[in-house]
C-alpha cells in the first residue's frame, strides 16, 4: 500500500511587516552618550500599600461584572438610538399617497355576494 504523500495546502494569510529592533547594547550606548531619558518601557503597576491593589491589575477581580456593566451601557445606548428613530423630526412633512379607486382594479369583499351579477 505504501505511504501517503503529504499535502501542503496554500493559504491567503500574510504576516505583518517584520522590523528588526535595536540591540540593547547600542541603545544603552546611545542613551548614555546623548543623555536621553528612557522613554519606552512598561507602565508601572506598583501602587502604594495604603492605596491597595488596582482592580485592573488584580488577578482576583471579577471581570465578568465589569464586562456585564459595559454591555449594559451598550444595550442602553442601542435602546435609546432605537427609540429616537420613532420620533418625527421637525420641519419634515409626511408624504401623502393618493390611491385611485378603479372599479375593476380594487379588491372588494365577497361576503354576502353570490358571485353573479
Amino acid at each position: 500500500m505504501g505511504y501517503k504523500t503529504p499535502y501542503y495546502g496554500s493559504t491567503q494569510i500574510t504576516s505583518s511587516i517584520k522590523v528588526e529592533g535595536e540591540p540593547i547594547e547600542h541603545k544603552i550606548e546611545r542613551v548614555v552618550k546623548n543623555g536621553e531619558p528612557i522613554k519606552d518601557g512598561a507602565p508601572l503597576v506598583y501602587t502604594e500599600r495604603k492605596d491597595g491593589v488596582n482592580a485592573a491589575y488584580n488577578i482576583r477581580t471579577d471581570r465578568w461584572e465589569i464586562a456585564a456593566d459595559a454591555m449594559d451601557a451598550v444595550h442602553k445606548a442601542m435602546i435609546a438610538k432605537r427609540d429616537h428613530k420613532g420620533v418625527s423630526q421637525e420641519g419634515k412633512e409626511a408624504k401623502v399617497v393618493k390611491l385611485k379607486k378603479d372599479k375593476d382594479g380594487g379588491a372588494e369583499s365577497t361576503n354576502g355576494t353570490t358571485g353573479t351579477k
